[in-house]
């Protein structure tokens, strides 16, 4: 049988799925990281050799793909063929390869490569547009190191710290949020929250946590927190701004695609959101969740390359299976 394969590669751990050229959904399988920044090329080309194994073994899909596309964090656009295939240390020929950024794929599951926008917001922001001839362009996705990627989880809960720090007098005065705080990372006062923070083997998601316990707390609803959701939220359209601005409105609906967290389930965020972007591109926007997932809009990517008729049809098919 004839069939691609779709990667939605993750920090720790990578989902795929095998479709066949005909539409007919043929099996999933789960590997390791495939992180383009921060997995070593040793364990990415070994995360990949597992995932083509287990369709070989678990599918009887021993044969080679006849395309397959790889959607890896931390890369915003995609890899020139030579690259993606040294990168994949050759388990894949050039010509039957893409690696593109994890949100490329995410943005082409949202909008099923039609012109749109897709913005995620979860531990981590970023934006991403396809215009009418199907280039991709991004926002944001820069990391808790660089700004805190605006309007995402940790930035809420960069926000939080900040405010906590300036009312309490960096705890010398205890207030209600500084007693949360302390009970959120198990520390006996304010003053020990920096140690706490930074001798964190993962401290980027422990303190976009944060947020969420902040939000589940009898906090939730004080003018302090209501505000950070605002700004959030604003911040997100921002990151917007330029993209929507190289949309062709006469191709696109006005639809934005949310996914994250954060956008997905926070009232305020979304809602300051939308105003601020309609605002700013005097145009109302409608906010809808991504038609098909990442690894299906990798999986559609490939067939694309193969069958572009077919895309439409599988894409049908695939949102029907997930109802």
């Amino acid at each position: 049988v004839s069939f691609v394969i779709g990667i939605d590669g993750g920090g720790t751990r990578s989902r795929a799925i095998a479709v066949s050229v005909d539409g007919d959904f043929l099996g999933e399988v789960s590997g390791g990281p495939l992180n383009y920044n921060t997995t070593s090329p040793g364990k990415f080309r070994a995360s990949l050799a597992d995932i083509i194994q287990q369709f070989s073994d678990e599918h009887g899909l021993g044969s080679a793909a006849e395309q397959t596309v790889v959607g890896t964090a931390s890369l915003f656009t995609s890899l020139d063929p030579a690259e993606a295939a040294n990168v994949c240390g050759g388990l894949l020929p050039a010509d039957l390869l893409t690696v593109v950024g994890d949100v490329v794929t995410a943005l082409y599951g949202a909008t099923l490569g039609a012109p749109g926008l897709l913005v995620v917001s979860g531990t981590g922001s970023i934006a991403a547009a396809m215009d009418g001839n199907g280039c991709c362009q991004t926002t944001g996705g820069l990391g808790p190191m660089i700004g805190g990627d605006p309007g995402s989880a940790h930035w809420i809960a960069n926000e939080v710290l900040t405010h906590a720090s300036v009312e309490s007098c960096n705890g010398t005065q205890s207030t209600g949020l500084t007693d949360l705080i302390c009970r959120y990372f198990n520390i006996p006062e304010f003053q020990k929250l920096v140690p706490a923070i930074y001798s964190e083997v993962e401290s980027a998601k422990r303190l976009a946590g944060l947020s969420q316990f902040v939000a589940t707390s009898d906090l939730n609803g004080q003018p302090f927190w209501l505000g950070i959701l605002r700004r959030a939220g604003v911040r997100l359209a921002r990151l917007c701004e330029p993209l929507v601005a190289g949309l062709d409105s006469a191709k696109w609906p006005g639809v934005v695609h949310v996914s994250g967290s954060v956008l997905a389930n926070n009232t305020q965020v979304r809602e300051s959101f939308v105003t601020e972007l309609s605002a700013k591109a005097k145009r109302t926007h409608a906010v809808e969740s991504p038609a098909l997932s990442a690894v299906e809009g990798a999986a559609l990517m490939a067939l694309k390359k193969i069958v572009p008729t077919k895309v439409d049809e599988v894409a049908a098919r695939l949102a029907k299976r997930k109802s």
